[in-house]
């Protein structure tokens, strides 16, 4: 996922310049850059889920302070035309973050479904007598199945990010600040709002790879540069920059990685048997190879749960942010922050033409109309996506907003 589509919207405003740096604006770059900063200490082809992990926690903290910041920053009586657009493109580019939460879920899950079919292929072999044709089938097929490269995933994952970057584009297209006007955005909430999203974009693109032994295109980052956490993403971005050519460079999980590698051996192991040998040499390097899956199965089942339930977390701050912004359009609204108009007669319509009023009509049946869509799409939570257990109701007070 380019770093350049998530910011051509940003670069559409004009550019917010502040003096001054809140002591909550303070305490965002405290908590994130240091975070940012140790992410450079990655290296090589595989990313460890502890690694992953720790990109998770630095997106989570981004969107706890990011939300303060942000709510801190306007008041349903302050904010600018600016900002309330600004916040409108916010809540538009997060919708495809939750998307890609809930695929990356579904990814773990077919993870795990991998390994209970290595359970059984290792179950199989279990005994200290010779395997008969059949139950080396079985292994085989077992193990055939267990494929972690699943080509249809990175398709979707193709697709997500393709979706994104036509997101940008089409937003890029748009002018929505007024600068004729001096209508600016408030340098805290565009600090808050696109730093959060930066940091959301990087952790989900790294994660989505990482599970799918895809290698990323088309990485390049073009952050404002002005600001040190933008420079760090802009880092960090060209520093996970692999060419489509160099397969083996590809930054795959590595408990996932190391799974798949020993699993294969033991499948071109099995698949040889019919061309003979010594039974005993061939008893004790299957034994051998199996006994190292079973160790990478079982670490990588050690990992699982840290990681799903960071994305947890990780899903519940992202809806977190998005329902205290809605309250803030909501709160607008009924400031009449938009000088929403009664409707006009038909005599009316005809002899006012103030641009004003019509400017405001137009821009709040915008906004209400996506109010009402989103409001509509929070009840289609996955609940496994924040912590809970399937088929419990979801209640927002449950979010810690």
């Amino acid at each position: 996922m380019s770093m350049r589509r998530i910011y051509s919207r940003v670069q559409s405003f004009p550019s917010p310049e502040s003096d001054t740096l809140s002591p909550l604006s303070k305490q965002f770059d405290q908590s994130c850059l240091p975070k940012l900063e140790n992410l450079h200490q990655l290296q090589g082809s595989l990313i460890s889920a502890e690694c992953l992990s720790k990109i998770l926690d630095a997106a989570i903290v981004a969107q706890k302070l990011g939300m303060r910041l942000a709510m801190d920053a306007i008041s349903p009586t302050t904010g600018s035309k600016s900002d309330w657009k600004f916040i409108n493109c916010y809540l538009d580019s997060s919708v495809l973050l939750l998307d890609a939460c809930n695929n990356v879920q579904l990814r773990l899950d077919s993870i795990r479904s991998c390994l209970g079919l290595i359970s059984i292929g290792l179950h199989y072999l279990e005994g200290e007598h010779e395997s008969s044709g059949v139950i080396l089938q079985r292994v085989v097929e077992s193990l055939d199945f267990s494929r972690f490269r699943d080509k249809h995933q990175c398709t979707k994952i193709e697709k997500r990010m393709s979706r994104m970057r036509t997101f940008g584009k089409k937003l890029s297209g748009k002018t929505l600040a007024y600068k004729d006007t001096g209508d600016i955005i408030s340098p805290e909430l565009y600090k808050a709002l696109t730093s959060s999203l930066a940091m959301a974009v990087l952790a989900i693109r790294v994660l989505s790879y990482a599970t799918s032994f895809r290698p990323p295109t088309n990485q390049c980052a073009q952050p404002p540069t002005d600001e040190r956490w933008a420079m760090l993403l802009n880092e960090l971005s060209n520093k996970m920059k692999v060419s489509p050519k160099k397969a083996n460079d590809i930054a795959s999980m590595e408990e996932l990685a190391r799974t798949e590698v020993a699993a294969q051996a033991l499948l071109k192991l099995i698949s040889s048997w019919q061309k003979g040998g010594n039974s005993s040499f061939r008893r004790m390097a299957v034994k051998a190879v199996a006994g190292e899956l079973r160790r990478r199965k079982d670490e990588l089942e050690k990992a699982l749960p840290l990681l799903e339930e960071k994305i947890g977390e990780f899903y519940k701050q992202i809806v977190a942010l998005r329902i205290n912004m809605l309250g803030l359009l909501s709160k607008a609204q009924r400031e009449d922050v938009f000088a929403m108009v009664e409707p006009f007669s038909s005599e009316e319509n005809q002899t006012d033409t103030n641009p004003k009023q019509l400017q405001s009509r137009v821009a709040w049946d915008v906004v209400k109309r996506k109010m009402i869509g989103r409001s509509c799409s929070l009840g289609r939570i996955r609940p496994y996506c924040i912590g809970l257990i399937k088929g419990k109701i979801i209640k927002l007070s449950s979010l810690n907003i």
